[in-house]
């Protein structure tokens, strides 16, 4: 296991490495290998970070596949700067953005305009992104500004500045989940994000014509659409095992499997139903000019509006299975790490073969139903090294209460989550044959 891991690690190194200098040389960059390496070295300082388990190299390599060159660097930039997930910058990112970085009432922040302006780079990227703060902001806040400060500081030696704010709009492009004002096409992200590139075109001598304008908006939708195209896919046992990567970057206390306890778990849990809850299937996807089509988009939205379903009805099932374990925490072994729960004991069976398969109770009425039964039996696609794939007590919830109920229960979670009710109260609402199939399974406190 630990050599293939080192292996995939060193391919995704090298082929890194190599997407950066093919960009490079794409652009007839006069670029030494000196300076390649440097540049290298600072991306990979990222994208390897240990607390990187979706926004990694393997993200990075499936953003730039089939992009040109401007479409190649900024993927490889867009995500060095991501402080929610490694908790803050890496030290070489950090020198190399203290220009533009002050504490402020203890936090870490984003200088003001007026200290961004001080340098054309700095005043061009700010511009790009409609940045417009006059005083610190969190530099939590803004991580796809900062990562775009730190491409074009990095290769602001290689790159004309037409091709810099090319690459910059790309990074801006990727800020994800932007609701449209009004539903206004004038209003949208990218017309927007042109509006500025014409701006900038003037301000900043960038030598772009109309029609490199348009294809650099162009070409950052495509990109932003890339970044979130997991939404789309048609399988929502892929979506799902590409959501799940997400839990332990956002939840540290996930990253030793070993350790983290049943209230870790659902507290990430909540937190991801919470945010898909308020997506919007409409905000996820963007269009320039009817780039994508018309059709394109509607399919997109129809397949990450049947993923949303699918997930939030996943999420909601599984919530109601940990309240049944958090609830019964106190008097049974297992109240700490959640694999204490999975560990069976001596001559059982394991975890994911100890809910007997019943027939349904209540037939399933939507596809979003059918899917969420299958991927709770047969389990997320995919390797998951914190957790299950399958999901056999929310599966015999499924099959033993009906989804109707599970809904019932769920706001009954809430309320034991939120200690608004005991954990004998939230077990006396729930149907004996559940309490039981989970009980059996279980070692009596001494």
């Amino acid at each position: 296991m630990f050599r293939d891991s080192a292996q995939q690690q060193f391919t995704e190194k090298a082929r890194c490495r190599s997407q950066l200098s093919w960009a490079l040389q794409q652009l007839g960059t006069p670029s030494s290998s000196t300076q390649v390496d440097a540049c290298f070295r600072l991306i990979w300082s990222t994208v390897s970070s240990h607390s990187r388990l979706f926004h990694d190299a393997q993200h990075v390599l499936h953003l730039s596949d089939g992009g040109d060159a401007i479409h190649v660097l900024a993927a490889l930039f867009h995500d060095a700067v991501y402080m929610q997930v490694d908790g803050g910058l890496a030290a070489p990112v950090q020198d190399l953005l203290r220009p533009y970085l002050v504490y402020h009432h203890g936090q870490l922040c984003i200088k003001g305009l007026s200290e961004l302006q001080r340098q054309r780079g700095s005043a061009m990227v700010a511009h790009l992104f409609g940045f417009q703060a006059l005083t610190p902001q969190p530099a939590m806040e803004q991580n796809e500004l900062l990562s775009a400060l730190l491409a074009v500081c990095c290769l602001e030696p290689l790159l004309n500045w037409g091709e810099l704010a090319q690459m910059a709009v790309a990074i801006e492009a990727s800020i994800p989940f932007r609701v449209r004002p009004h539903k206004s096409v004038s209003c949208s992200p990218a017309e927007q994000l042109f509006e500025r590139l014409q701006q900038a075109n003037s301000l900043f001598d960038l030598a772009l014509d109309e029609a490199q304008t348009e294809l650099a908006i162009h070409r950052a939708v495509a990109f932003a659409n890339r970044d979130v195209d997991s939404f789309s896919i048609a399988d929502p046992a892929i979506f799902l095992e590409r959501t799940w990567k997400l839990l332990p970057e956002f939840n540290p206390a996930l990253r030793d499997p070993m350790y983290y306890s049943v209230r870790d778990y659902r507290m990430a849990l909540q937190r991801m139903e919470m945010f898909l809850g308020e997506l919007e299937a409409e905000s996820i996807f963007q269009q320039f000019r009817n780039y994508p089509d018309d059709a394109t988009c509607k399919s997109r939205e129809r397949c990450a509006r049947h993923n949303l379903a699918v997930a939030q009805l996943y999420l909601q099932t599984k919530l109601v299975a940990i309240a049944l374990l958090e609830a019964l925490g106190p008097f049974y072994q297992g109240e700490g790490a959640m694999a204490q729960w999975m560990s069976p004991r001596l001559n059982e069976e394991p975890w994911e073969e100890s809910f007997s398969r019943w027939n349904l109770s209540h037939p399933l009425n939507t596809a979003a139903q059918c899917q969420v039964l299958e991927i709770a039996e047969q389990g997320r696609k995919g390797f998951c090294h914190f957790d299950l794939n399958r999901s056999p007590l929310a599966a015999f919830l499924i099959r033993a209460i009906g989804f109707e109920r599970i809904e019932q229960l769920r706001k009954q979670a809430s309320a034991l989550f939120e200690e608004r009710i005991s954990p004998e109260d939230f077990l006396g609402q729930c149907e004996a044959k559940v309490v039981q199939a989970v009980t059996r399974r279980l070692q009596p406190s001494a």
